[in-house]
Formats: structure tokens, C-alpha cells, sequence
């Protein structure tokens, strides 16, 4: 499988935010962490994760939520849309996205599961991909 064809777009439901993702992607995952869980109302969040400075909002403020140390939570202030997570790691800050709010969500495809001990049990995935208990190796593109 090829690598993305970089800009990736997206937005929100409403339209009101919309960012870019200029590229590297390091990660494509399925989280199921609890916090991603009540961020989304989902049993679990397909996300794509690269460096911050690969980032930028492009319409609308979004708003941010501080939901750990390790993060801030960006939503539209509008409709209410998760967008993205800011993850400040020790080795620099990076940006994820919610592959779904991408204009074109089949540009990159999970590879893997994280977090698959707070895994709701019946919510079925893809039993072909690996699965950590925690946030995994990185599964760049």
C-alpha cells in the first residue's frame, strides 16, 4: 500500500473548522482508551498522528480541552465535532487527527489497536490487526 498523497483536509460537521495535515503521518491507529471513549461517545477512535508542526487549523477556532497531562482535546465549539488530540510528548508535541472528520477518510487506514484492555467488550474490531494493551510500537505508514 502506497503512503498518502499529502495535504489530507478535513473539518468538522458543521463546517465551521476546517484544518490540514502537510504531512509526515507516524501513526494510524484504533484507540480504545477510556478517555478516548468519553471524548467521542464511541467505543473507539480511529486516529492519525504526526508531528504538530505538520498541522494547521485553516477555518474557525476550534476549542481545546485539557483532558490529561499528556493532552489537549480540540472540538468544534459549534457542532460539537472531536477534531483532534494534542499530545505533548517528551520527544516534541504531535497532532492527531479523527480519521473520520477527513474529507477523504479512506487516505489512511488503521494498522493496528491500542489500548485493548479498556476494549468495550461487545464492540467487535478487526480481530486481523495487532492489539496492545497499551499505545503499541508506532505504525508509521
Amino acid at each position: 500500500m502506497s503512503g498518502p498523497t499529502f495535504p489530507l483536509e478535513g473539518g468538522c460537521l458543521c463546517g465551521a473548522v476546517r484544518y490540514r495535515i502537510d504531512g509526515p503521518v507516524a501513526s494510524v491507529d484504533y484507540c480504545h482508551c477510556r478517555m478516548c471513549q468519553k471524548g467521542t461517545g464511541t467505543p473507539a477512535v480511529a486516529w492519525a498522528t504526526g508531528p504538530f508542526e505538520g498541522f494547521h487549523w485553516t477555518k474557525g477556532k476550534p476549542r481545546g480541552f485539557r483532558s490529561s497531562p499528556v493532552g489537549r482535546r480540540w472540538f468544534c465549539p459549534d457542532c460539537g465535532s472531536p477534531l483532534a488530540f494534542e499530545g505533548f510528548e517528551p520527544e516534541g508535541k504531535t497532532m492527531g487527527v479523527t480519521l473520520a472528520t477527513l474529507d477523504g477518510p479512506t487516505a489512511l487506514r488503521p494498522r493496528q489497536h491500542a489500548w485493548v484492555g479498556t476494549r468495550i467488550p461487545w464492540h467487535a474490531i478487526d480481530e486481523t490487526l495487532p492489539q496492545y494493551e497499551d499505545e503499541g510500537p508506532a505504525s508509521g505508514l
